[in-house]
């Protein structure tokens, strides 16, 4: 099997008919890594990020300086790695990244927390700012991978 590097516009391609992925995301030497639904616009990647009071997911955001957001299919086999900046969507921003995500993610459901209702869930919208955006396509040769 080989690899082969992905250019960017199959890496845009790939991204705005993807969907979810995992999202990771560090603290000091700690590592919390999850599942996400996303949009894409051709610039950020979005999320729209549901939390408890509890959250793991928020506390490592916040200590989290650079995070890596993967997304993969099997079949073709191809991965897209997205590394930067999370941020908080600014208000101007939040019906872009509603659009975006209205367009590809897969989004199960709002309510992400067991044993939680609706009402005590918060949301909040993050973008994810690449400064590295990477993709591979693996086949059985170089050949099987042309365009």
């Amino acid at each position: 099997m080989v690899a082969v590097e992905m250019a960017a516009d199959e890496i845009d391609a790939f991204l705005r008919g993807a969907g979810a992925g995992t999202l990771s995301l560090a603290d000091g030497g700690e590592s919390y890594a999850i599942p996400e639904s996303f949009g894409y616009d051709g610039e950020h990647l979005y999320f729209q990020l549901v939390r408890d009071e509890d959250s793991r997911k928020m506390q490592f955001l916040d200590g989290t300086g650079t995070a890596t957001f993967t997304v993969w299919t099997e079949a073709p086999a191809e991965s897209v790695v997205a590394r930067g900046t999370l941020e908080p969507v600014p208000d101007a921003d939040v019906v872009t990244a509603s659009n975006a995500i209205a367009e590809n993610a897969t989004v199960p459901t709002l309510n992400v927390v067991p044993d939680s209702t609706v009402d005590k869930l918060g949301m909040e919208y993050y973008r994810l700012v690449p400064e590295e955006l990477t993709g591979r396509k693996f086949g059985a040769n170089p050949e099987s991978l042309a365009d």
